[in-house]
C-alpha cells in the first residue's frame, strides 16, 4: 500500500474537533508536529471546522499553519491562520425572518445562537451556552430578539430544541422543508441544530481551494467525523472518518482511523505518507 500511496497524495483538509483535537479540546505534540512537517514539506493543511476564526487560533495558538482555513463550515474561509477573509457566505436577512417564522409557529426552539465573523448573538445567554461554547467565553453574547436585524450579517445558526430526540428531528425536517433552496439545516451528533446558507459546506470549499493550489481533488486527503464533514469526506481522493465518526461518515469513507483520543488523525497521515516522510527526514513523536 506504502508504494501505491507514494505521494499520490498532495494536500490535506483536517477538522478540528473531533479529529485533529482531543477531547479535552486540545491537539497533542505528536499530531502539531506531524502537520507542521508535513506542511513545512510542501503538503498544504487546510484546517476545515464549523468553528469561528478567533477559536482556531486559541486552539492552534503553537501550531504554525499557513495554509486557508475553512470555518463556520465553509460560511467564512480565510487565507491563512492569522489572515483576512478571503471567502464570505452570509445568510440573507429575508431568509433569517422566514426561518423565524418557522421556529415560532413550530413551538419547538429552546435556544439561538448565530454566529457571525466578528462574534455570537443568543436569545437567551444561560449555562449550556456558557459551557458548550467554550471557545467564546472572551467575547460576551449579544442577546437578540427575533423581530430585529443583528448588527453583523449571519453565518451560521446553531438552534437547541426544547425536547430531544422528538423536537429535534420534528425541527429538522419542518426547516428543511420550508427553506429548501436557501437554508441548509444539518443534525449534530450532540444536542443542536446546524444551519448555513445553502450550497455552503466544507466540500465546497474544498473543491475551490484544491483548484487555486492546482491540485485534483484525487490527490487530496479529507479526514473528520461528523456531519458537517459529509461533503468533504464524499469528495476527497481519500475521506479518512475517525473512529469515533458519527456513522454516515463512516459509511462513505474510504477508511476509518483510530479516534481522536487515540490520535489516530496523526496516526493515518503517518501511514498514508510514509515513504514522503521518510524522504522527507521526519522524525516522530509518539505520545501515546
Amino acid at each position: 500500500m506504502r508504494k501505491e500511496m507514494k505521494m499520490r497524495y498532495r494536500m490535506i483538509f483536517l477538522d478540528l474537533d473531533g479529529t485533529a483535537l482531543t477531547s479535552e479540546k486540545r491537539i497533542t505534540p505528536r499530531t502539531a508536529h506531524l502537520v507542521q512537517h508535513l506542511e513545512a514539506h510542501g503538503v498544504p493543511v487546510v484546517i476545515a471546522t464549523g468553528r469561528a476564526i478567533f477559536a482556531v487560533r486559541e486552539f492552534l495558538r503553537d501550531v504554525r499553519l499557513a495554509s486557508p482555513v475553512v470555518t463556520l463550515n465553509g460560511a467564512v474561509v480565510f487565507s491563512h491562520l492569522y489572515g483576512a477573509p478571503q471567502e464570505y457566505h452570509p445568510i440573507p436577512w429575508a431568509w433569517l425572518q422566514e426561518f423565524f417564522q418557522v421556529v415560532q409557529k413550530s413551538g419547538r426552539l429552546q435556544n439561538l445562537l448565530f454566529e457571525s465573523i466578528h462574534g455570537y448573538y443568543v436569545l437567551t445567554y444561560d449555562h449550556e451556552i456558557f459551557e458548550t461554547f467554550t471557545d467564546y467565553r472572551n467575547l460576551p453574547p449579544k442577546v437578540i430578539t427575533l423581530d430585529k436585524p443583528v448588527s453583523d450579517p449571519v453565518t451560521n445558526l446553531l438552534l437547541r430544541p426544547r425536547r430531544i430526540p422528538e423536537d429535534k428531528e420534528l425541527l429538522y425536517r419542518e426547516l428543511n422543508a420550508a427553506l429548501d433552496g436557501r437554508i441548509r439545516f444539518f443534525k449534530t451528533s450532540w444536542e443542536w441544530i446546524e444551519g448555513v446558507r445553502y450550497g455552503v459546506n466544507k466540500g465546497a470549499a474544498m473543491e475551490r481551494i484544491a483548484l487555486t493550489y492546482g491540485i485534483p481533488l484525487d490527490s487530496v486527503v479529507a479526514l473528520g467525523d461528523e456531519w458537517n464533514d459529509l461533503e468533504m469526506i464524499q469528495k476527497a481522493g481519500l475521506g479518512v472518518a475517525m473512529g469515533n465518526a458519527v456513522d454516515a461518515i463512516k459509511a462513505v469513507a474510504d477508511l476509518v482511523a483510530p479516534s481522536n483520543d487515540e490520535e489516530g488523525a496523526a496516526r493515518v497521515l503517518e501511514e498514508i505518507f510514509y515513504d514522503f516522510l521518510v524522504e522527507t527526514g521526519y522524525a516522530p513523536l509518539h505520545t501515546s
